[in-house]
């Protein structure tokens, strides 16, 4: 299964967004996802196409504002996402 994992220091709520940079045509749905309570988050990334990707997570944390940008590639068929 493909997947984005990420590393929190408390659990989070987090809003995710995908934007296709190789595609900007293609568009994906905004998730609401909550991480485990050690502050692991496993995002699915199955549904998402090949190609070059930014995701942007939004969170709110002691009453501050928090977002993080990572961009990312899915390749074709069998390979691993890499970060960039």
């Amino acid at each position: 299964m493909k997947s984005l994992t990420f590393c929190f220091d408390h659990p989070v709520a987090v809003k995710v967004f995908f934007n296709c940079i190789s595609d900007p045509g293609i568009k994906h749905e905004i998730q609401f996802l909550r991480s485990s309570e050690d502050g692991s988050l496993v995002i699915p990334a199955e549904d998402i196409p090949e190609g070059a990707w930014k995701v942007m997570l939004e969170w709110t944390y002691e009453g501050r504002d928090f977002c993080m940008e990572r961009n990312f590639e899915v390749p074709s068929v069998g390979k691993e996402i890499k970060f960039s």
